[in-house]
């Protein structure tokens, strides 16, 4: 976009006759990200691009939208100020409210208090967002489809080696809102509590999801954070407090894994950043318990 601030000016979402800064963000991988300051403002601005057409995390602009109007003042995500869908070569543009903070550092009963208020909402009739897989069946296929798109390397093999066989998994009783990509690094932690951000590709489907993304080795090795210790991963799981969920965690986690395992090894093909690959070397070797 060759001027955001003009373009939200247009829109009249800025006053023509004020001052106002876009600071670049750090943070985000595929998408542009500014704080835009002024004249009372005080914003995010994500400007989406397109990624990969195959991944495990989708960017789709308009569910994160519809996401953040779902979740306004529910003191799980910042509230949402505009968005502005695609239209012609204008990219999306989601404006929201910042909050200020740092990524989360540590502090797991806090990440399930906020958790758990996601997974308290009611989702029916939610029917904008894409349904996300409960079954061996459709969750080993998201792996399988993957894999499939890369060449063989001992690192495929590996995790081929490593799929779950196909047989029932527990459900849970009802479709919940997910954010599907539940690290470190898409919670801000500030002075006024803790949000969820990065909304964009939320899901329906089992809770427990979620919980796997936050305990996953791997995942916060992407965030550049630590895995969680023994002793985190328990007082979060007693903090979120689900008796189904910590139940059916043990039967989901092989099939999660997997799946996420064969995503590490298509960035660790298809990316063009020595150093970005690296990360994921990384992250696939704590996934397998190989590190």
């Amino acid at each position: 976009m060759h001027n955001l601030l003009d373009f939200l000016r247009e829109r009249r979402l800025l006053d023509k006759t004020a001052v106002f800064a876009a600071t670049p963000l750090k943070g985000g991988y595929w998408n542009a990200v500014y704080r835009i300051q002024g004249d009372g403002v005080d914003w995010v601005a994500k400007v989406f691009r397109a990624g990969w057409e195959l991944t495990l995390y989708p960017i789709l602009p308009d569910a994160e939208a519809a996401a953040l109007q779902v979740l306004q003042g529910t003191a799980v995500a910042p509230d949402p100020i505009a968005y502005f869908p695609a239209v012609n070569d204008q990219p999306p543009v989601l404006i929201y409210e910042f909050w200020p903070g740092r990524m989360w550092q540590s502090g797991v009963v806090a990440v399930a208090d906020v958790l758990r208020r996601l997974h308290a909402l009611d989702a029916s009739g939610l029917t904008q967002f894409r349904q996300q897989p409960t079954s061996a069946e459709g969750i080993l296929a998201q792996g399988d489809e993957l894999l499939a798109a890369i060449p063989e390397s001992s690192q495929v093999q590996q995790v081929r080696r490593l799929r779950p066989p196909v047989r029932p998994l527990p459900q849970a009783e009802r479709p919940f809102l997910l954010h599907t990509d539940f690290g470190p690094g898409n919670m801000i932690d500030g002075p006024r509590g803790l949000r969820i951000i990065d909304w964009q590709c939320p899901g329906l489907g089992d809770p427990t999801e979620d919980v796997w993304s936050f305990l996953s080795p791997g995942l916060n090795i992407l965030f550049h954070h630590e895995p969680l210790t023994d002793a985190e991963r328990t007082d979060f799981l007693q903090a979120y407090g689900d008796e189904g969920v910590n139940g059916r965690l043990p039967h989901l986690t092989p099939y999660y894994t997997y799946r996420f395992a064969a995503y590490c090894c298509l960035r660790i093909a298809n990316a063009p950043e020595p150093e970005v690959r690296a990360v994921y070397r990384r992250a696939l070797a704590a996934e397998l318990g190989i590190g």
